[in-house]
């Protein structure tokens, strides 16, 4: 019990705060204005972070089945429920150095974030494509990889970094081909559907916020939405990988 009470707080606080940040101004100012001030490239369209609304109400539902589960045979390993409050603690952290722009800080507290989902993702048994186990769990772990991409690309352009020489809209391009493998990596090797099915949400807001005014990134978005979708419906797991 006194695990799922730290479990519970933590969601909540987390909850609270993550949508605070987009709705309400922290430090005088809102997640997406502070987005909004760089021409990042390899950004979404703002409603793009709706996506906030299923991966909480998904997580809520996994955290409460999982309690409701707690005093059968299938009770929440600790390493899961430490995994999780853990996660919710970097998540908390990342948005406060967001708002503070410690831009370099919240990178670093995002890639920490990522290898936390990591392990917690990798509790589950390639098999369990359940919304009480990995589903939930996948879909915060793909969009967390999106943002530490698009992180990366706002810490950069805050910097001023000229791109080796290469322009805005070709780096643009890579960093939505390199989304594309590892999601297409993840899928093939995790057996995972849900992950790259964020990736083709976040790539079509990125199509949308670039629109005609960057058609090189806007295309490469487009088609490479579609690669993820052929990815989805005919890549089949390799036996080697089944468990």
């Amino acid at each position: 019990m006194p695990q799922f009470i730290f479990m519970t707080i933590s969601y909540i606080v987390v909850l609270t705060l993550t949508f605070s940040s987009y709705f309400i101004k922290i430090n005088g100012q809102s997640s997406l204005e502070i987005s909004n001030r760089f021409p990042v490239m390899f950004a979404p369209l703002n409603v793009s972070y709706v996506i906030w609304i299923v991966i909480f109400i998904l997580l809520g539902y996994w955290l409460v089945m999982n309690l409701k589960s707690q005093h059968s045979q299938k009770r929440l390993p600790t390493k899961q429920g430490t995994l999780f409050g853990s996660i919710c603690i970097l998540q908390i952290m990342t948005i406060i150095f967001w708002h503070q722009e410690l831009f370099v800080a919240s990178l670093i507290v995002t890639f920490m974030l990522l290898i936390y989902l990591y392990m917690l993702y990798n509790t589950y048994p390639l098999s369990n494509n359940k919304l009480t186990g990995r589903v939930p769990v996948s879909i915060f772990f793909a969009w967390t990889t999106f943002l530490l991409m698009t992180n990366f690309s706002f810490t950069l352009t805050s910097y001023s970094w000229n791109g080796f020489g290469l322009s805005n809209p070709l780096w643009a391009v890579i960093l939505l081909t390199v989304g594309t493998a590892i999601a297409l990596h993840i899928r093939f090797h995790h057996f995972d559907i849900a992950y790259p099915s964020v990736f083709i949400w976040a790539y079509i807001g990125i199509a949308l916020h670039n629109g005609f005014d960057e058609l090189l990134v806007t295309t490469a978005a487009l088609f490479l939405c579609g690669v993820l979708l052929v990815g989805i419906l005919f890549i089949k797991k390799n036996p080697a990988y089944q468990k």
